[in-house]
């Protein structure tokens, strides 16, 4: 009974997992080939302008959204009985982000001199208009969060996914390639940028009021309804602080201390294609856990702990298996990655790669521990967790930076996430009592050896044969192109000689048409 509740619940979070992956992976598409457009057309130091910009912008946005999409989540089911109440809720979430984009928007405005004085002196001369621009878009990125959260409380994804990982980047990726075909410069990209969140902001607006069947009200919410919103919602920004200064901070820090300690202009440039890189290998895990976390509550909350633990180990194992192999490749082919945006990048950033592939491994290998966490009423370390590593980035961060430069920046972020990673898995064995590692791991790792083996043999083999048939960018594409295959090959197969685990077996068989 118990193994066939796990694998009803595992069908449900493959299925979330499976839908979000399709759009997630289309996502990430577009914003390979948005980053390598803005590369090949800015140039790396006028690119990392652009990228600093958006970054401060992210933080300012823990401040305009003040957890009102959480809000909408949580409200509109709840009072899914009470229409007026639920429109008064969204209606709060509506207008709180508003007011706060725009308060905040000005403010930024407002203080774009002053931040320019701290930045690279070669991001000076546009900086102040690059903020500036940006921030116009505020409370827009503020407002599409709410309709997003609008989609995935009415239980229609779909539309969320369309929004945030079709709708943006492809809207982007099309206004900024004709910005830059017609000769702008950084202040034109980022102004196209700006056009094209306003046409995406407007598409929005159009799928919330033809296909949510769900309008705000503006008015007539009482001060019990004040308190039972606010008293939710603000809480939940410092959380939202947390993350940010856990995920974005480095990056910053690196926009901010570049020239006192860092001798490569283009710095942010290479930190911020080496993320996205790195960040490749969470797209299993953030799949996983579209629907994890509600399955794990119902779980939990019926003291099914055994399909729990059953869950867990699975998810996680899954997670580490699909991102093994990427980080593979993604380490042997860490130069031909990078030479394809700029010979520069390829010269400065492999180390600063390596160290993200490291920590993203390390963050597929733990699964859905935060949400384990958080779902089984251990909340509150999971806020301290995200806080815990915010602050030692902060800190490990000036200290490394000062003390070697960008690969410093990287090596601080990848010591914390690992320690931090290790933390959670302590702490849910602790907490909870489930551990999610078993000797099942042996065959993807033997796997993950024969792979890197064969990858490694294709990739000297192939250096004789394509250097010199065209530019660098070429070779790099065949070579990892080539490699890619020859590994994916390599690894499917050993898997499967190695024998596929009978439960996975069975629920492929079950699940997946013949």
């Amino acid at each position: 009974m118990a193994e066939q509740s796990s694998d009803s619940s595992l069908k449900s979070v493959s299925r979330g997992a499976s839908f979000f992956m399709a759009g997630k992976g289309l996502d990430n598409a577009l914003r390979f080939l948005l980053n390598w457009v803005l590369v090949r057309g800015l140039g790396g130091v006028l690119f990392g302008a652009y990228t600093l910009g958006l970054v401060i912008l992210t933080f300012a946005q823990v401040f305009t959204n003040l957890g009102t999409n959480q809000a909408i989540m949580k409200f509109v089911p709840m009072y899914e009985d009470d229409p007026e109440k639920r429109q008064r809720m969204l209606g709060l979430s509506y207008l709180t982000s508003l007011v706060a984009g725009v308060a905040i928007g000005i403010l930024i405005y407002l203080l774009a001199p002053w931040l320019t004085g701290y930045v690279e002196p070669a991001y000076r001369p546009y900086f102040t208009d690059v903020v500036r621009l940006f921030a116009f878009l505020l409370p827009l990125n503020t407002l599409m969060s709410c309709f997003e959260s609008v989609f995935k409380s009415l239980e229609i994804p779909e539309y969320q996914v369309a929004i945030r990982n079709v709708l943006i980047p492809f809207v982007r990726v099309v206004s900024v390639g004709i910005a830059l075909l017609l000769g702008a410069a950084l202040i034109g990209t980022v102004a196209a940028t700006v056009v094209a969140m306003c046409i995406t902001f407007c598409l929005a607006v159009w799928l919330v009021m033809t296909r949510a069947d769900i309008a705000p009200t503006f008015r007539g919410a009482s001060r019990s309804e004040l308190v039972e919103f606010y008293d939710f919602s603000l809480p939940l920004t410092l959380n939202h602080a947390g993350q940010v200064l856990a995920n974005k901070v480095d990056l910053l820090m690196v926009g901010f201390l570049a020239s006192a300690y860092i001798t490569t202009k283009d710095a942010v440039g290479i930190y911020k294609i080496a993320t996205v890189l790195g960040g490749i290998l969470l797209l299993p895990l953030s799949g996983f856990n579209q629907l994890f976390p509600s399955i794990a509550s119902r779980l939990y909350n019926d003291d099914k702990m055994d399909d729990l633990e059953a869950l867990f180990r699975r998810v996680t194992r899954w997670t580490f298996t699909l991102g093994l192999f990427p980080a593979i490749g993604a380490a042997i082919y860490a130069r031909e990655l990078l030479v394809v945006f700029s010979d520069s990048f390829a010269q400065q950033g492999v180390g600063v790669l390596l160290l993200f592939v490291v920590a993203q491994l390390a963050n597929a290998s733990v699964g859905p521990s935060g949400y384990v966490l958080m779902m089984t009423d251990h909340h509150y370390l999971t806020v301290a967790n995200q806080w815990l590593l915010g602050i030692c980035n902060v800190v490990l961060n000036y200290l490394f930076i000062r003390e070697y430069g960008l690969i410093g920046a990287a090596l601080a972020t990848a010591t914390v996430i690992v320690a931090i990673n290790v933390l959670r898995v302590v702490e849910v064995w602790y907490t909870v009592g489930l551990f999610p590692y078993s000797r099942k791991y042996v065959k993807p790792l033997l796997a993950g050896a024969m792979t890197a083996v064969a990858m490694l043999g294709t990739k000297s083999v192939l250096t004789g044969y394509v250097t010199g048939i065209g530019s660098p960018t070429i070779v790099a594409l065949v070579q990892g192109g080539v490699g890619g295959l020859v590994g994916l090959a390599v690894f499917g197969g050993a898997l499967y000689v190695l024998g596929i685990e009978q439960e996975d077996r069975e629920f492929m068989a079950e699940n997946i048409p013949s």
